[in-house]
């Protein structure tokens, strides 16, 4: 599972309004800011946990995510919000940016219920457990209330919010954050509304814009789920490389879908199987090399290669050296210039310098 780079673009500006050391903060994570920058940064969900208690420890403030709410910018969610100004209601708004919550985070589940005084949203981030998530969902919770209020023109207010987590400082503070009573140790997090709310019509209602917002989506959403076969498939090259025979028909059959549509969603991604296999064939010798004492014989055969000789030249056309001289040159300590990012270990690479 795997958030929009958005999430953490706005924590980092939380961090840097809020005036912490965010380079203490980078450094001991291990990763690189500047990767903020890339376009469709999209970051792997479980490595939250390990960022919320980096951040603990280097601010030593065991409820850091509630006071960086007042400095956390509030949400774009461009097409997400766009979808909401061009619906006719804040209710239609809700249940189209819903289809494609997806664009914000796979481990997130928002569902709006109609109960009268309990209207709510309820909020359910992963199944994953872990004590520092409780940052991540009163930020979210935060930043839900902020940019409801934000697409309604400062209409929404929340009655009351409810919070898995327990509480840490004083109650004033919550409830000064939030601006309405907070109650702790819930089984989800909920946010309670005015249902009258529903009703409000959005001035910049318009259908035409609303068609286009859909098909942007629509494309968005498309987008991500094709990296996630990508995704997926490497996860099978990871176990089956070593193996035994590695070809199209054999990732398709172990990820059930039909080798055609395999070859056309590739295909509409802007690459193919041959190239996410060398990709990956190469990026694992790199490792390999660089991170191990396994002799290259050894290495050949990990990498699905069935003869040295056709590693050996393999590798000089990816790298435009020898696999020897690329070992060498990486015991010296240098950067060979050709290497390329590494999509081994793909859950990890996003906090880690490139």
């Amino acid at each position: 599972m795997r958030d929009s780079g958005v999430l953490l673009q706005i924590a980092h500006a939380g961090m840097v309004n809020a005036g912490l050391d965010v380079n203490a903060i980078y450094t001991r994570l291990g990763y690189n800011v500047d990767r903020l920058t890339q376009k469709d940064l999209r970051t792997p969900h479980r490595l939250q946990a390990f960022f919320w208690e980096i951040v603990e420890a280097v601010t030593g403030d065991p409820d850091i995510g509630l006071h960086l709410c007042p400095h956390l910018p509030i949400f774009r969610g461009e097409v997400i919000e766009y979808l909401f100004f061009s619906s006719p209601t804040f209710r239609d708004g809700c249940n189209r940016a819903l289809k494609y919550l997806r664009l914000v985070s796979d481990a997130l589940n928002v569902r709006l219920i109609e109960a009268g005084e309990n209207s709510r949203f309820v909020l359910v981030g992963a199944a994953q457990q872990a004590p520092q998530l409780r940052h991540t969902e009163i930020c979210v919770v935060y930043e839900a209330i902020r940019f409801a209020n934000s697409v309604t023109e400062d209409k929404y207010r929340p009655l009351r919010v409810r919070l898995r987590c327990t509480q840490r400082s004083e109650l004033a503070e919550y409830e000064n954050v939030f601006g309405c009573p907070v109650e702790f140790e819930a089984e989800q997090n909920e946010i309670y509304i005015d249902p009258a709310l529903l009703d409000y019509r959005s001035p910049r209602w318009d259908p035409d814009l609303l068609r286009l917002h859909e098909e942007l989506a629509e494309k968005r959403l498309s987008s991500i789920e094709r990296q996630d076969l990508i995704e997926r498939i490497r996860t099978v090259f990871s176990r089956k490389l070593e193996l035994e025979q590695c070809d199209l028909e054999d990732v398709a059959r172990e990820l059930s879908v039909p080798a055609r549509r395999l070859r056309f969603e590739l295909a509409r991604a802007g690459t193919s199987f041959s190239q996410l296999l060398s990709d990956f064939r190469f990026a694992l010798a790199r490792k390999l090399l660089r991170s191990t004492s396994e002799p290259i014989e050894h290495i050949v055969y990990l990498t699905g290669f069935s003869e040295p000789s056709t590693f050996y030249r393999a590798f000089k056309r990816w790298s435009g050296m020898t696999p020897v001289q690329y070992r060498e040159q990486k015991r010296a300590g240098a950067q060979p210039a050709s290497a390329a990012a590494d999509p081994i270990g793909g859950m990890t690479a996003a906090l880690r310098k490139s």
